[in-house]
């Protein structure tokens, strides 16, 4: 039978998160580095970023309406009943 110690479990879950986090550190690094010399990278990263954004609200938007109206003809044809 195999001793299972807790702090085993707990620590395994970090050799993927210091991995993951290194990485993350050394391509910002990079990233801004390319940033500093080239600053118009900046911008259209910005400007991507905001476009994207706007496109997830217009779609989200859309849903939440789709789906008021759903919930709306629901609610009249369940108050019809009674």
């Amino acid at each position: 039978m195999n001793k299972i110690d807790v702090f085993d479990v707990f620590f395994n879950g970090f050799s993927y998160t210091w991995k993951h986090q290194l990485l993350q550190g050394v391509l910002f690094i990079l990233l801004g580095i390319i940033i500093v010399l080239m600053p118009q990278l900046l911008v259209a990263m910005v400007a991507s970023f905001f476009v994207v954004i706007g496109l997830v609200l217009i779609g989200s938007a859309w849903a939440m309406r789709r789906v008021r109206k759903q919930y709306d003809g629901f609610r009249s044809e369940l108050f019809e009943i009674f």
